[in-house]
This record gives structure tokens, sequence and C-alpha cells, in this order.
């Protein structure tokens, strides 16, 4: 069978696989939901609460298990405090700020770490590295965070700032540096390679994690042909001494060497985890993904074999260093489709079922889902046969890993169907691109005539990661479609390098370690990487900024002075010398790769919208819930074209409050999502973009949202910075007007059409509108679920028409609101919990069955509301074969109830009162174990408030 046939073969099998459509369908079970808890931990800080360690905890689930800000009062969400740091330049803020005991942590671009009061945003204390790096050179940099730890009596607190290549260790209360941490008060990260130092470039960008005394770092390297070996790193958090190292390019020896087809002369390195870490603090284990060997991507001809331990998921012994277990997810990566993101870990339980698991979100938008304790996948994976490469040298891997489930969470194919269709302009331009080059599946590889491989280098999941909810199973994940044109160029190695002019000598080192980003004739890749045909800077700016780099671009000093002049000579020769490097004596045909995007004549994605989403996915059964636009294009939305999603970067975070937060994208707004269904609750428009993880986190009963505010970045919008912290207002307001107001005569809350003005907390239920009603349909396994109005109300006569289910029961929620903070192990205790008085909706099916109209205590803890008599006997009120019209009147603490005009209920509690004397108003669904799907229907819904 043929490479080609295999290839379709394959395509046809996933597709029988995942179906026509990647949504769950609505009618299939869902899982059941149980309430997890989280036992004893070590670290204090490791938890749902607070939010001390990046990606708050250190299974980097991004959760918070907070929910006084949730889906029902998200849109009353307002700033409370802005701090701006005063160098709105680049690179932008990535840092996902940290919180220890009410002071907030993060970094600037010059890798300041600044302490702010973490309520009131008043600057505490600002630690500046600059006078203690080499030279007290002010070194410009990405920088996702900082790292906290404190000994086991909760003294030596202390903050870890990853400045280039060092760690300083800072005061935690004073911002002073510990001057007796590692050699002359720093980590010098260069030591301890199988490098020599001099050749070493090491930057850190994401915050190292901590078990116990351990400090465990990875780091990003350069991505061209002189690079440095990605290995993961231990030190001791009090000392700084060095403790293990981890080769992710294996040593003569070690385990994986016999992967790779090493040649002499040839520079290894890359294979690094530059998305950080997470830990199993149980196992003692440090779990973390690594990206491709260098050179990064398009041509890995001098870099042969399956070449572990690159593009892997890998778990190690977080004392020793040692190897536990790994998994390839990409042999011999010449994609640039690096693992961004650490894996998440996450407790999957369904029913009686409890699987521990590590996700892997990669830049293919496919995601693998792995036993924590094996590596061995949950859902199947699939050796999929690939096109090999028609580029001499190159021997592209013959099959890759392609995970069954969940399905993809973009296009991996490009067909003329999926060209751009915002303009026919537009459309007529990306077809004549798109007739130019090869395209093809997933790993087609790049060629001299250019491939346009889908979803592109930028594309997929970034270094962002998921939110995961243990709870619901549930993972929340952003993802970019970004097609990318990757084409080789040749170029020849220089034998007789003394014939050389210092061009063409800059041209040879040009090819290899400059094309990817700025392309073989300079032409650059806007926004993020801009052309160097026209190079303005001078020569010892040139040569300041190489050797140390500057916000997205790594620094090369391994190079040496003559290497750099040589670079600089090319850059300023005008009339470019590239070409006639062919007429001097070679030894060997080489490749550079330059890697455009695929873009319309306005630089935006040639291909059909979205361009960027935000998706639920269930890890249960591996099924897409939903998926929805995330960002828009300002430019675009001024011409009226809306909807189309937008590349993002930064991640989300998911909250018990039924919330998913999320910016990162080029319209500089901050969003909230319903976790049920994926609809916009809240949005506002940042200071600038925030491509940067959010973090929740609550002092003295109130939480806060905080996002860094820094644009720039990678979707190149202006520069910022600020950090911007939210909460809900002391008062109820809604549009400027208050609600009694808005409310004074009889209103319809529902409009017959929509559920606008409502929105779900708890459970997995299904609401919807049909012929003019509200339709609840139960879901097995769900717990309670309730559809909730974003207004809330305090004394209101209510009235409506409801149709009662012949099995289960219902009710309407009265002055109800959702539980702040978990306040014990129960489903009926956890944050976010509805809880209020509820008016019952159920038939009187037998003796000491409660009926429609009774009242109950919902979460409450208190039971039945309604005496044991009327529960005991019920009436007969009840139309059991069609409509009814319930009337509800709530005034102080009585709550009275009519069905078809006869009287219920009249009920007088002043203790619910107390706890709650206003609240929405909330259409419950009764949780269900077994059987249905059941319904219940609402309709004709008004309210008036006294």
């Amino acid at each position: 069978m043929s490479i080609g046939k295999q290839v379709l073969f394959c395509l046809v099998t996933i597709t029988f696989f995942y179906g026509c459509n990647t949504v769950a369908n609505p009618e299939k079970d869902v899982k059941d939901v149980v309430s997890v808890t989280q036992g004893d931990n070590p670290n204090k800080y490791d938890n749902y609460s607070d939010w001390a360690i990046y990606r708050g905890d250190k299974k980097a689930n991004q959760y918070s298990e907070l929910a006084q800000i949730n889906a029902a009062n998200v849109h009353k969400l307002e700033p409370v405090w802005e701090y701006r740091h005063g160098d709105p330049n680049g690179p932008s803020m990535y840092s996902n700020p940290i919180v220890v005991n009410e002071l907030m942590y993060f970094t600037t671009p010059k890798l300041n770490v600044v302490a702010l009061n973490a309520t009131t945003g008043e600057e505490v204390w600002v630690f500046d590295p600059a006078p203690f790096n080499q030279d007290n050179k002010e070194f410009r940099g990405r920088s996702r965070g900082v790292t906290y730890w404190e000994d086991a009596n909760g003294e030596n607190q202390r903050i870890y700032n990853f400045v280039k290549d060092r760690v300083y260790a800072v005061d935690a209360k004073s911002g002073k540096q510990i001057e007796d941490f590692g050699e002359n008060g720093y980590i010098d990260l260069r030591q301890d390679l199988p490098v020599a130092p001099g050749n070493a470039s090491i930057e850190v960008t994401s915050p190292g994690i901590v078990y116990k005394n351990y400090l465990i770092v990875g780091s990003r390297v350069p991505e061209g042909r002189f690079s440095t070996p990605g290995d993961v790193r231990a030190y001791d958090t009090k000392t700084g001494a060095f403790k293990w190292i981890f080769h992710t390019i294996p040593q003569e020896g070690e385990f994986g060497y016999d992967t790779w087809e090493f040649e002499e002369g040839v520079v290894y390195g890359g294979a690094n985890p530059w998305g950080g870490f997470s830990l199993d603090e149980e196992r003692g284990w440090v779990f973390f993904a690594t990206g491709s060997p260098a050179p990064d991507f398009i041509h890995g001809g001098n870099r042969k074999g399956q070449g572990l331990f690159g593009n892997c998921i890998i778990a190690l012994n977080a004392i020793t260093g040692e190897r536990v277990w790994h998994y390839q997810n990409i042999h011999h990566d010449i994609f640039d489709y690096d693992n961004p993101p650490a894996p998440i870990l996450v407790t999957i339980q369904s029913g009686d079922s409890i699987k521990e698991a590590v996700v892997q979100f990669t830049k293919m938008g496919l995601t693998f889902v792995l036993e924590r304790e094996t590596g061995k996948p949950i859902f199947p994976i699939l050796e999929v046969p690939v096109p090999a490469s028609d580029v001499p040298g190159e021997e592209a891997w013959a099959t890759q890993p392609f995970p069954i489930k969940p399905p993809p969470l973009n296009r991996i194919t490009l067909n003329e169907s999926d060209l751009t269709n915002i303009t026919p302009e537009a459309h007529d331009y990306a077809l004549k691109e798109f007739k130019k080059y090869r395209t093809g599946f997933l790993y087609t590889p790049a060629s001299e005539r250019g491939t346009i491989t889908m979803p592109g280098h930028q594309g997929g999941v970034e270094w962002g990661g998921g939110a995961y909810d243990p709870y619901s199973n549930v993972v929340y994940i952003n993802v970019n479609e970004a097609p990318t044109i990757h084409k080789l160029v040749k170029y020849y190695e220089l034998e007789n390098k003394e014939e050389a002019t210092p061009q063409q000598l800059g041209a040879f080192l040009y090819n290899n370690s400059c094309t990817s980003c700025h392309g073989a004739n300079r032409q650059g890749n806007p926004p993020a990487f801009p052309k160097l045909t026209d190079v303005q800077l001078t020569h010892e700016e040139i040569k300041d900024l190489l050797f140390h780099g500057k916000g997205m671009m790594p620094s090369f000093e391994q190079l040496g002075e003559e290497q750099v002049n040589n670079i600089i000579a090319f850059l300023k020769n005008q009339d470019n010398e590239e070409g006639s490097i062919e007429n001097l004596v070679k030894s060997q045909v080489r490749y550079s790769n330059q890697a455009p995007f695929f873009v319309d004549q306005d630089g935006y994605p040639a291909i059909a919208p979205p361009w960027g989403t935000l998706n639920a996915v269930d890890l249960v059964n591996g099924d897409i819930l939903w998926k929805v636009p995330l960002g828009e294009y300002p430019e675009l939305v001024k011409k009226g074209v809306r909807g189309t999603g937008s590349k993002s970067f930064g991640g989300p975070v998911a909250t018990a409050g039924d919330i998913v937060f999320i910016a990162g994208t080029p319209d500089e707004k901050i969003r909230a999502f319903n976790s049920h269904n994926g609809d916009v609750l809240w949005e506002y428009p940042l200071p600038a973009a925030g491509y940067a993880t959010p973090s929740v986190y609550m002092i003295d009963g109130k939480q806060y949202l905080v996002i860094a505010a820094g644009g720039g970045g990678k979707n190149a919008t202006p520069y910022g910075d600020s950090v911007i912290a939210f909460a809900l207002p002391g008062t109820i307001m809604e549009n400027g007007q208050d609600v009694k107001e808005k409310y004074s005569d009889w209103t319809d809350i529902f409009d017959g059409k929509t559920l606008k003005g409502w929105v779900q907390l708890n459970g997995t239920h299904e609401y919807f509108v049909e012929d003019g009603s509200i339709v609840g349909r139960t879901v097995k396994g769900s717990p309670n679920s309730f559809l909730c109005t974003l207004d809330e109300f305090d004394d209101f006569e209510l009235t409506l028409d409801i149709m009662v289910d012949d099995i289960t029961n219902s009710g309407i929620q009265v002055r109800s609101r959702a539980k702040p903070v978990t306040e014990g192990e129960s489903q009926e205790a956890r944050a976010g919990r509805v809880y209020g008085p509820q008016v019952e909706m159920q038939r009187n099916q037998r003796p000491g069955t409660p009926t429609t109209g009774l009242i109950y205590g919902e979460a409450l803890g208190t039971g039945w509301l309604s005496s044991k008599e009327k529960v005991q006997n019920g009436h007969n009120y009840l139309n059991e074969d069609g409509w009814n019209k319930l009337r509800i009147l709530a005034k102080g603490p009585r709550i009275q109830t009519w069905l078809n005009g006869i009287k219920v209920e009249d009920l007088t509690n002043e203790e619910v009162y107390k706890s709650n004397p206003k609240g929405f108003i909330g259409l419950q669904m009764h949780g269900v174990e077994e059987g249905g799907p059941y319904t219940m229907k609402w309709r004709n819904i008004r309210i008036r408030r006294l």
C-alpha cells in the first residue's frame, strides 16, 4: 500500500471514530459527577483556594474553588485597582501573578519582581536584578512568573526570580537578595551542563517548581543549529547547591542514546521543557513535556533518528531525577510541533471509576490522555502512516502517534473549501496563494516548493495550557488555527572558510540560526518577527542584541565576537552576497527554512473562521462538549466582520462559580464564559492586551480576579504596563439602574424565544427554549442544576406557568445564591452550590410525597421548611396533564404560594430570611442517577418588585 493510500486509510479510520461532528451528542448520557476530596497535602499552598503557585497549583489545573464571583453575578464585575510598573515596552508581560500571605508577586519585562498589596494594588517592594547581573546588564525577556518557597517551619520565605541564565532568591517580605544563595548570590544555569559554560545559551521563561527542598528548573534554548541541550536540573531551595540533572538529549550509555544518529561536528541541543512543570506530591514525581530537538523545525537532516527525549511527556523522580516513564508524541519532529504547556495532572472520576491521568495538549491540537502511573494511553492511540520527505538527506519518521479521543481541537488538513470567506477579495487572494504550494495531512513535511501546514506552528494549544474542573471532569482550552507555509531554502556548508568574505560567513550563520523567524530573504514574518532588509541599528546595538537577546529573540552568546561581526556585516550589506557562496568550495548541501503564515492580503489567516476557539473537553468519554470563537480583530469588527475568533496567548482559568476566565486576544479584552455552554457572560476592555493567564484569589472574604495586561507579543498589539484586579461591587446595579426601579411594574423575565437574562449553575442537566417554553431535560448522573436570573430580587411577586414531569421533581429557587467557598466535603457544601428557599414542583404521587407549592431549604441544611403535616398530606391541586399557574409572593421573611389560584403555603422563617434576604430566581432540575431523560417546563414568567 502506498503512503498516500495509507494516509487516506488512516484518515477514514479516524473519521469513523470521530463521526462527522466534534460536538458531543446531547442525547447521550453524561458521566457521573462525584465530589473530589484533596486529602492531606504536604504543601499547604498546593490547593484550589490559594493562588500561590504558577497556574494555581502544582497539578497545573488552573482551577479555583471560589464562587463568590459566579455565572449569575459575573456581569457586575468591575475593576478595583490597577498597578502600572511604568515601562510599557517589550516584551509583553506573560506573568501569572501568585499571591502568598496577602502579597502578590509577578515579573515585568525587565524581569523585575514586584510585590503588591493584593487587596489594594499598592507597591510593597521591587527587586531589580540588573545590578547583580553580569556587567550590571539590564535584561529584558519573557517571564511567566516566579516561584515561592518556605521551609517546613514556615520560615526562610523566598521568591525565586529567573533572569536569563540565573536564578536569584529574594526575601519574600523585604525584596532583598539572599546573598548566600548559590555562588555569589545566584545559580548560574550555564554550569552543570554537558557543554562548556561559554557555549551554553540558557533562558528560563517559565518558573521552576518545588518539591520538598528541591527547586526544579527547565529552560528556553536557541532553536537554530547552534543550540544548547534542554536538560532539566534540580537545586537545593535553601543553598542553591546543584542536586541532579536529567539529560533530555541522552549521553552515551544512557537510555535513549541509541535513538539518535549522532554525527561528528554537529551541535545537538533543544528538546527542552520551556512550558514549565507539574508535580504529583504523593508520588514525588515531577512531570514536564519537551519541544523538538534543534534545529527547531522544517529540516532535521543533521539530527536523524527518533530523537528521545524530544517531543516527550516525561515523569521523573523529583528526588533523584531518574526517569520513571516517558511517552513520545512526535517522532523526529520536523514541524516545530513542540509541547508548549506542562502536562495537567487530573483525577477522572465517573461512578466508581477513578483514573489518575496526565493530559498533554499540543501545537497539533491533539490531546494525549495517559495513565499517570505508567504513561500508557487511556484512550486508544494509533501509529498513523505519514508522508515521506522529498528533500535529499531528510528521513521523516514513517508513522506518528494519533489519539482517537479526544478528537482534534482544530482542523488538521487544508482543502480549497477551507479558504477564507470573509470577503470575495480575500478568498480570491487566498486561492491564488493556495495553488502555489503543497498541502496535506497534519504531518506533511516541508518542501522546497513550500507546504501549507495546519494548524501551523503557532496553532493548536500554546503555552497557556488548559483549565481542569475536577468536579465535572471537564477541561477548558483555547486553540489557534494559524496555517503556515513551510519552505526549505538550500544553502551550502563552507569548507574553506578562509576564502569567504565576512558577509558570506555571516550569511552562513544567518541561514543556520535566523531564517525560521526572519526568513531566508530577510522579509520577516509579521507581526511577531520584523524584516531585516533595512536594519537601522548601529553595529554596537546589533551586537548587544545578539549577545543578550530581547523580548522573543533569544541571545546568541555562544557565538564568538568574530561570528557576531560577520552576521552584522551580512545584515548591513544591502547588496546581499548570500548567493555568491555557491561559487566557493563547498562540502554539503544544507537547508534552512522560512515559515511565513498563510494569510490574506491584509494579514488575516487565509482560512475560513474560526481562527481561534475556546473548547470544553469531557475527559470521561473524550468528547468535545462545546466550541466557541474566542476573540476578534478590531479592524475587521469595524467592517462588520464579527465572530472570527483570533490567535490567543495565555491560558484560561475555571472556577467553582461555573465560569471560565480568559484574555489573550488582539481585541484587548478579558472575558468570562459560562462553563456549561460557552456563552459570554462578561467582557472588559483592558488597558492593553492580556497575554497571560489570570489569577483568582480571596482575601478577607472578597474574591479577586487579576490579569497582567502587557500588550505586544505575537499579536503585536500596543504595549502596556498594567496589572489590573477585578471584584464585585458592594451594591447590586443593573446598567446603572437599580433593580427595584427596573421591575417596579410587571415584567417578563423570559422572552419566549431565548435564554437571554438567564444562566446555568451546577450540574450538567440541559436547558433550552422550545415552543415558547423553557425546557429542562435531565442528564443521568448529573447533580442538581439551576437556570438562574442575572438579576437579584428581595421582595417580589412572581407568576409563571409550569408543567411537571411524572417521575422526577423540580422547583423554583427564591432569593437564592451560590456558596462563595467550600464548607465541607459533601456536594451540597461545595463552593458554587446554589442554596436558598425552593418552591417545589412535583406531582402528589403517593402519601408522604411533597407536592407543588411546598417549600424546601435547598442546600440550607434545614430540609423541608414546610410542616411535616403538609409534606405528608400533599394536595390534589395540580393538573398533571397540562399547564399550571404558579404564584409566589415573597415579602420579608414571609413566603406565600398559590397553585391554580389555590393557596398552598404561607410560611414565615426569620432564620432563612436572615441568610437569604435577596438573590436570584432559579429554575431547578433535580439530580438523577438513573433513567430518563425527564423534562420540566416553564413559560410566561413574570415578576414585579414589591
